[in-house]
Parts: structure tokens; C-alpha cells; sequence
């Protein structure tokens, strides 16, 4: 055999071993908090980063592409959050869903792995509960990342779907009606209101050919909205409006925000002036999903915001 094949084996063989690493260390792995084995993947080496997804009510595996992009510089600590996908409880109720339990959840697993400290990066919905959790557990948060966040209330769910629909197309807007049909909800289910969803999509977006890569792998498993009922009744029933409580978090705060996001320009200029110790970058040509349409901004920011902010 010669040096050059010898050499051109190697290769194979070290990028297999290394994928094959990459995926072993991805592995879920639980903790039992309060009750519930919640689960978690960790993906990368170095910093830790706790990535809360939005929602409420998606299955972490929409957010392993952002993990896939941080990894290579963080150890991202992807949550399946309470009542999604592995982490789901026998029975949906007040006492094993609720906003308070979730983030006790992520105090459970920082403890299980002897982190002090982590960094925290919300997106979406999952922005406002890293806002919340660094408000209860402000020790346990080195600094907040905030992408895309839905801001510090729910006030933006007033005019969001509006601007979604102001965006899309007549053909988007036929699929949303037909799979509105009442019938189809009763009789599909889930179902009906995944593909209502798939047909929001490029209302998300600044590139409607990049709402492609979200739409064509969206599954009826990546939304659990059941979940959703219990944390929005949780929600407006503790009246959990940071605009009305005072600021208990004054770490180092990163709010990227895509400047074409239908949550609009106000929210996260709110945050800004929430958050003392704030940036606020907006991401040019970026809709809801940010980390999809300009990747190289957003990881060139946060590798550059967590190394100053330590």
C-alpha cells in the first residue's frame, strides 16, 4: 500500500472517529428535577453556554443547527425543556408545568455538571425565560445572550402575527386558511396546526428561500402545544412582566436581533434600556431566525461578547 493511500486512510479514519465522537458526546443525557427526568444534550467543548429554545413547546432538535454553529467554540448545554419531546410528564397540569419548575430544571442540570457560572442564550420565547431566570437566579447567569428575543412581557404577540402576515404571499395565505378549516383541526390535530405553522414560515424571514431550510424539515413532533396552553396560563396568571419588575440581573447582556424580525425594532430597544449592561447589535438582512440567515455575524459576535464580558 502506498504513502499516499496510507495517508488518504488516515484522513477517513480520523474524520469518522471524529464524527462518531461528536455524536457520542451528543447523546442525551437526564437529571431528575422535581420529579421529571429532564433531558439535555452538550454539544462542543469550552465556555458553557445554556441554550434555551422558543416555543413554548419546541422539541430541542430545532435548535441543534445553532448548537452545531456555537460548538466549535462553546459547550452548549441544549435543554429539552419541560414538557417537550423526552421531558414530557405523564400528565399536563399546574403542578408539573409552570415557568418556576422549568427553570428550577436548569439550576438541576448547571448543578449535576459542577458549572458556577454560565453563560445564558435565549431565543425567541426563549429569550423572555433567560430574562426571567437570570431575574430568580442571577448568580447562577455569567451573561445573557438574548436572540431574537420576545422581550420582557408578551406584549408583542399584539401586532407579531400581523407583521408575519403582512409578509407572506397569496399561496402562503391559501394554506394557512385551508389548514384553518375547522374540520381539519378537529379530525388532523397537531397536524393541521404544524402545517399552518410551515406555511407561516417565510413571514419569519428576511430570505423567503431560507425559510426553506425551517420549513421542509418541520415535523408535528417538534411542537408540543399542549405545553403552551400551561405556560401562557402560568404566565399571565403570576403576572411575569419584567417591564413591571425591577431589574435583579446587572451582568453583561448581548441582544442580537434581526432588523427585519416581525417582533419589530421596540423590543429590543426595550431590553437595552432594561438591562444596564447592554448591547444591542441589530442583524442587517436577518428575520426571526437570525442565526439562519447571517450565521457568521451572529457566531462572530458572541465569540467576541463572551471572550470580553469573562
Amino acid at each position: 500500500m502506498g504513502e499516499s493511500m496510507i495517508r488518504k486512510l488516515s484522513i477517513i479514519l480520523f474524520f469518522f472517529l471524529s464524527v462518531l465522537s461528536y455524536q457520542l458526546f451528543a447523546q442525551y443525557q437526564k437529571v431528575n428535577s422535581n420529579g421529571l427526568d429532564v433531558y439535555y444534550r452538550i454539544f462542543g467543548e469550552g465556555k458553557p453556554i445554556l441554550i434555551i429554545g422558543g416555543g413554548p413547546g419546541d422539541a430541542s432538535d430545532r435548535y441543534v443547527s445553532l448548537c452545531e454553529l456555537l460548538s466549535p467554540n462553546f459547550k452548549c448545554i441544549l435543554v429539552e425543556q419541560r414538557g417537550c419531546g423526552k421531558s414530557s410528564p405523564a400528565v399536563y397540569d399546574s403542578t408539573t408545568i409552570s415557568v418556576a419548575l422549568t427553570l428550577q430544571d436548569f439550576e438541576t442540570i448547571r448543578e449535576q455538571l459542577g458549572i458556577e457560572q454560565w453563560n445564558v442564550l435565549g431565543f425567541s420565547y426563549g429569550g423572555y425565560l433567560a430574562s426571567i431566570y437570570a431575574h430568580f437566579y442571577p448568580a447562577s447567569v455569567s451573561s445573557l445572550l438574548l436572540m431574537d428575543s420576545m422581550g420582557l412581557n408578551i406584549g408583542m404577540f399584539n401586532y407579531f402575527i400581523d407583521n408575519i402576515y403582512s409578509r407572506l404571499n397569496l399561496e402562503d395565505k391559501e394554506l394557512i386558511e385551508y389548514w384553518s378549516d375547522s374540520t381539519r383541526v378537529t379530525n388532523l390535530g397537531n397536524h393541521a396546526i404544524t402545517e399552518r405553522i410551515r406555511a407561516m414560515m417565510p413571514g419569519y424571514f428576511y430570505d423567503r428561500k431560507k425559510s426553506l431550510l425551517v420549513s421542509e424539515v418541520i415535523q408535528d413532533s417538534d411542537f408540543n402545544f399542549e405545553l403552551g396552553n400551561w405556560i401562557w396560563t402560568d404566565i399571565i396568571n403570576r403576572n411575569l412582566d419584567l417591564h413591571e419588575m425591577d431589574c435583579n440581573y446587572d451582568g453583561p447582556v448581548l441582544i442580537l436581533h434581526g432588523r427585519q424580525d416581525p417582533v419589530g425594532e421596540s423590543v429590543p430597544q426595550k431590553l437595552s434600556r432594561y438591562y444596564k449592561n447592554s448591547k444591542l447589535i441589530f442583524i442587517e438582512k436577518a428575520g426571526h431566525y437570525s442565526w439562519i440567515e447571517q450565521p457568521e455575524i451572529i457566531l462572530t459576535n458572541i465569540k467576541e461578547f463572551v471572550k470580553v464580558s469573562d
